[in-house]
């Protein structure tokens, strides 16, 4: 599972790095500016996406599409500003150790290449963009300590039975596994409202335009 999550979360960090040498911008974010080519790059893997499960698009649906992907690129552009201001670099994470867990989930270095390949990175643009992804992570554990966030065996309980209430299938659940599942998705949505909550405000003091 690391490795395709991995790859998701890098797309719109390896884009925006080639930004700088674009035709002109499709926005402006505290001075820098964030090209159209970068748009249209971040866009074609949303529009693949549906194309892939046959859904035909309006152009209601595109520019909807189109102004999700700006923001993505804004929200890491804010984020990658944040953790500099922050003093966070490429010194302060451990880049080869999850390079070499991404790696080690492959059969050989052959593999790992072509999977590369087949998300458009090489292994020098993959090692820069994961880079930045490791930074925004040490960012948001400085800034909002996501590791102590907590949930109740109240909350656990009240998620349990919510899965086993909507739960259609034939196969008996285990019940431990069930409990810990729910415990780490109700972790990870409290972590993801604190991101949402911090990236609001960088959103609030910046200095933003659009074209």
């Amino acid at each position: 599972m690391k490795k395709i999550i991995i790859f998701f979360l890098v797309l719109s960090l390896a884009l925006l790095a080639g930004a700088c040498v674009q035709k002109g911008p499709a926005a402006k974010v505290n001075g820098v500016e964030i090209t159209r080519e970068a748009l249209e790059h971040e866009m074609r893997y949303d529009l693949e996406a549906y194309k892939a499960e046959g859904i035909t698009l309006s152009k209601e649906d595109e520019e909807a599409i189109k102004q999700s992907a700006l923001e993505r690129l804004i929200g890491t552009f804010l984020l990658k500003e944040a953790a500099a201001k922050a003093g966070l670099s490429a010194e302060s994470i451990d880049v080869e150790g999850e390079l070499a867990a991404v790696r080690g989930e492959y059969a050989d270095e052959a593999a790992f290449i072509r999977a590369l390949a087949d998300a458009d990175f090489t292994l020098d643009t993959y090692r820069t963009a994961l880079t930045d992804i490791l930074i925004i992570e040490a960012l948001f554990e400085q800034e909002l300590e996501l590791s102590k966030v907590t949930v109740s065996e109240e909350e656990v309980q009240e998620r349990v039975d919510l899965y086993l209430e909507n739960y259609e299938g034939e196969d008996e659940l285990d019940l431990e596994e069930l409990e810990e599942y729910a415990r780490y998705m109700l972790s990870e949505d409290k972590a993801q409202a604190l991101r949402n909550q911090y990236l609001d405000r960088l959103w609030q003091e910046s200095e933003i335009e659009f074209y």
